[in-house]
């Protein structure tokens, strides 16, 4: 028993270290399949459940930055399943505006709640995390190089969306758009304490997404002019967050499917990655409202 404690730990660990490294070579394996850009490994640890900064194209001259918080269970191993997110992302940008500029970021960049029901409630996880997600950001406007002003956002998902609120709530978040998927509640009670202008704050939540209306109970914020005591998320109209649709539109071949769960938010062809990207890319005219 001692030694599969000592050992077996150390085992899994390295197991998931290099499922993780295996994973990013294989999208820097994928450079130039159907235009993909080339990958960067922006930051890559080890430690804890295992760090990794993965982007689609070079932030530091790409026009339009998008940096992705993942959220419960991420870890290093499988860091794949969301470089896989932002690889989709970053084509459907290309639909969204042809030959856009664009850099889509997987930021793994802090230790992800491992268990939905015994880690997931607490807020420890977001505040810790945050230091670290709002330097990046400053780091991303510090190294760029391009001919315009940068346009970033900050995406989060699940728990991502958490930490993304404990960033705006504990410090400058260096972003211009805002977009949750799935939230559970980003610890704030209203858009505008989200540090972006007016307006730039996007929601996704699809019908099947049960996380939001669990996880407000233990990270919804609070607003005061309501009186106090509630527990808003992004969902909730009175948050003031623009929500944008995940259902199936239109026919033929330009029709999306619909999002139907937790996990559907980036699957390709769905309109709740279309609505993304229209954002990242800062068509927000296009950007459709659930119905």
């Amino acid at each position: 028993m001692e030694w599969d404690k000592k050992y077996g730990d150390q085992y899994r660990h390295l197991k998931s270290s290099l499922k993780g490294m295996n994973a990013i070579q294989t999208r820097f394996d994928q450079t130039g399949v159907g235009g993909l850009p080339e990958a960067y490994l922006l930051g890559f640890s080890p430690e804890g459940n295992g760090r990794a900064i993965v982007a689609n194209g070079n932030p530091d001259t790409a026009r339009h930055q998008a940096v992705y918080v993942p959220g419960t269970t991420s870890n290093l191993g499988s860091i794949g399943g969301n470089v896989d997110r932002m690889t989709e992302l970053w084509r459907q940008t290309q639909q969204a505006t042809s030959n856009a500029s664009v850099s889509t970021i997987t930021w793994l960049g802090y230790d992800a709640p491992q268990s939905i029901v015994k880690d997931a409630p607490f807020e420890h996880y977001a505040y810790d995390g945050a230091p670290a997600y709002r330097k990046f950001l400053d780091g991303l406007d510090a190294s760029y190089s391009g001919s315009s002003e940068p346009h970033r956002t900050a995406i989060g998902h699940s728990y991502g969306t958490t930490l993304i609120g404990a960033a705006a709530q504990t410090g400058d978040l260096n972003a211009d758009d805002v977009i949750f998927a799935g939230s559970p509640g980003v610890k704030v009670g209203s858009a505008d304490e989200m540090d972006v202008p007016k307006g730039h704050v996007w929601n996704e939540e699809a019908d099947g997404d049960k996380v939001p209306d669990i996880g407000r109970w233990g990270h919804g914020g609070s607003q005061w002019k309501m009186g106090g005591g509630v527990f808003l998320i992004p969902s909730d109209d009175a948050f003031g967050a623009h929500q944008m649709n995940t259902h199936a539109e239109g026919s033929g071949p330009q029709a999306t499917t619909g999002a139907e769960g937790h996990s559907e938010y980036w699957e390709k062809g769905t309109t709740a990655l279309k609505n993304q990207a229209l954002v990242v890319v800062g068509e927000y005219g296009d950007v459709t409202a659930p119905r």
